[in-house]
């Protein structure tokens, strides 16, 4: 990977607060779905059951794409393939607001899947070309906080923006401010040197990966963090809409105060987790029991039906999912630590988010299914706090020794 001279290293921050001004357009685009899918689903004539299938639309194709898409930003670079990556969702949005049907409707949320596939991989790749050694871990915690962060900004402004013009207006004006961002770190982003540019792949080996318990343990971990990601990242406004029996634009304020509140104590998290770590042989899966702490922590999320008040609801998901930002932070650096080949990490990167995004798919759909069967969220939060404890679990167990992401001659890793 290029390395950034010394004499751009000033530059860094700009290109640190950009980085994190994509994962907050990005998840602000996600959240303002979910805050408009009442509107949607009645404009539309949904079933819960169909509402979790448009909820989940998107990630078909971001599922598909995580890996294609990391090893394509390993070959032309994070300036163009973010600028085309913002682009192409930014436009889907605003297709999004122009359809009739619900297979049209569908159809751009694929689209913008494509578009998200890269946003993660893309993340990590900035921070490791541009930060110091000694920032790399405070600047992901920061790129992994565009999440809540950009969750709550479109959960009030999409909520306020629908409310008082209707959800087609809102995706456009969400669509043309990734647009706006696009240009910005087209011209602001420095072009590659000359020659150093990656001209081949790099090439992983999953069968070696699909041997080592090491691997499967954090994929499980992720798989299982993930699972609760996307169940409130697609559900929560309308979580929040019907157990507290809220309008829309404050259904999106309370989705919002949740975020915010995660974005905060996941940052208290993230410097606390390095604190425990402290002495720890990392080499060997020091980290895994900040992991498994920090998930068993995120499964307080299903106690959430003994809750039937502001007051005990958003103060329980804010500690939930800060938790669980933590937990799946320190998960991501677990794995830089036990991946021999430093090289590859984007990729093996990649292939995680691929089974981790595979099982969050399910989470909207299920959760749509359980709501038309039962008329309530109950049985969602305790399956999932249960889903959550399992990934403690494999956390605690199997990540213990270093893992080749490569074939080995005459050796099993």
């Amino acid at each position: 990977m290029q390395t950034v001279p010394e004499d751009r290293r000033p530059f860094r921050f700009v290109i640190y607060a950009l980085t994190i001004a994509m994962c907050v357009i990005c998840y602000g685009d996600r959240a303002a779905l979910s805050v408009g899918m009442p509107q949607i689903a009645h404009e539309f004539a949904l079933t819960p059951g169909e509402t979790g299938w448009v909820l989940s639309s998107f990630l078909w194709s971001y599922f598909i794409l995580n890996l294609p898409s990391a090893i394509l930003l390993d070959r032309f670079g994070v300036r163009i393939i973010g600028a085309a990556a913002v682009a192409l969702w930014s436009l889907a949005m605003i297709l999004g607001s122009l359809t009739a049907t619900v297979p049209a409707f569908i159809a751009t949320r694929i689209l913008l899947g494509v578009g998200e596939a890269p946003t993660f991989a893309l993340g990590n790749k900035v921070v490791r070309a541009w930060a110091p050694l000694h920032e790399r871990g405070l600047m992901m915690t920061a790129f992994i906080c565009g999440i809540p962060i950009g969750l709550a900004c479109g959960a009030a402004s999409g909520g306020w923006l629908i409310a008082h013009y209707g959800w087609r207006p809102a995706f456009s004006l969400l669509g043309a401010l990734g647009l706006v961002w696009s240009v910005v770190w087209l011209l602001t982003h420095p072009r590659p040197a000359r020659g150093t540019q990656a001209t081949s792949f790099s090439l992983i080996s999953v069968p070696t990966l699909f041997r080592s318990s090491a691997f499967w343990g954090i994929v499980i971990a992720q798989c299982c963090a993930n699972y609760a990601n996307f169940l409130l990242m697609s559900w929560l406004p309308i979580i929040m809409r019907q157990t507290l029996h809220l309008g829309t634009e404050q259904s999106g304020a309370y989705t919002a105060y949740c975020y915010v509140g995660a974005a905060i104590l996941s940052i208290t998290a993230g410097k606390v987790g390095e604190t425990l770590v402290r002495g720890s042989n990392l080499s060997l899966g020091g980290r895994r029991k900040v992991v498994c702490l920090y998930l068993i922590l995120a499964s307080s999320m299903g106690f959430l039906p003994l809750c039937g008040t502001a007051t005990t609801i958003i103060p329980l998901l804010a500690v939930s999912m800060a938790f669980m930002a933590g937990g799946t932070g320190a998960n991501m650096a677990l794995l830089a630590d036990l991946l021999v080949e430093d090289e590859i990490l984007g990729s093996v990167t990649g292939l995680t988010l691929t089974f981790s995004n595979g099982l969050g798919i399910l989470a909207p759909v299920m959760t749509g299914y359980l709501l038309q069967a039962t008329g309530n969220f109950h049985g969602v939060f305790y399956i999932t706090g249960i889903i959550i404890l399992c990934g403690a679990l494999a956390a605690a167990l199997l990540p213990r020794r270093p893992f080749h992401g490569r074939s080995q001659p005459d050796q099993t890793v």
